[in-house]
C-alpha cells in the first residue's frame, strides 16, 4: 500500500499591512483635516498669525502622537462621543 500524498504551497508577499492607514506626508487624513479646520475656524478669534502657529502645533502634535499610535484621531473622536459620566472604561 502506497499512500501519495500531494503538499501544495502558495506564497506571496505582504505587499502592506492590514492595519496600516494611509499617510500623507506622515500624517493621515484625518490628522490633515482636523489640524486645518480648527485653526481656520478659529482666524476670527485668534488672527492670522496665531493661526499659523495654532495649525503648526496642531502639525507638531499629531506627528508626536501617530508615531506612537497611528489610530490616535479614531481615538479621540471615539472618545468625544462617549456621553457618560463614568471615569474608567473597561474592555
Amino acid at each position: 500500500m502506497v499512500f501519495l500524498m500531494l503538499v501544495t504551497t502558495v506564497s506571496c508577499f505582504n505587499l502592506r499591512e492590514l492595519s496600516r492607514k494611509e499617510k500623507f506626508l506622515w500624517l493621515n487624513a484625518k490628522s490633515w483635516i482636523i489640524s486645518g479646520l480648527i485653526p481656520l475656524c478659529l482666524m476670527s478669534f485668534i488672527g492670522m498669525l496665531n493661526m499659523i502657529i495654532l495649525y503648526s502645533l496642531f502639525i507638531f502634535a499629531f506627528s508626536v502622537a501617530e508615531f506612537f499610535d497611528e489610530d490616535i484621531t479614531d481615538i479621540l473622536t471615539a472618545f468625544a462621543k462617549i456621553k457618560t459620566d463614568a471615569k474608567i472604561y473597561y474592555a
